[in-house]
């Protein structure tokens, strides 16, 4: 075999090789991170947020898990994403006695086996009308 041919058979292989490390890392423990774009909403509103891979892209139908305003830290919500990895969450409440804690907060996605999972660190808090 010719010199030239064992180049191109090399060249070959690590391109192969590349291709796999790829695949492998686009769709095994992807690393994800969440946007929710309002830090405060009036009560009845609604606000959004999203769960996006390391790659920009949507994650869609997942549960997200979070904390309702006044609710005791032990209780969460689920809610899922949509086909575009966006969330809502409706008619903000917002509780006469809750005080400092009427938000919504703890924004948790557990991760599967293929995404990682991420949490919100923020707060959403609902502004009486």
């Amino acid at each position: 075999m010719e010199r030239e041919s064992y180049y191109f058979l090399l060249l070959l292989i690590a391109f192969a090789i590349c291709i796999g490390v790829f695949w492998f890392q686009f769709n095994n423990d992807v690393a994800t991170f969440m946007i929710i774009n309002d830090t405060e909403v009036q009560e009845g509103d609604t606000f959004k947020g999203a769960l996006i891979d390391a790659y920009g892209m949507s994650v869609p139908n997942k549960t997200i898990t979070y904390h309702k305003p006044g609710y005791q830290m032990g209780t969460l919500v689920d809610t899922q994403t949509d086909e575009n990895g966006e969330f809502f969450i409706e008619n903000a409440q917002y509780l006469e006695d809750a005080g400092k804690d009427n938000y919504y907060g703890d924004f948790t996605f557990a991760g599967d086996d293929k995404y990682q999972g991420c949490t919100y660190i923020g707060n959403v808090t609902v502004i009486p009308n």
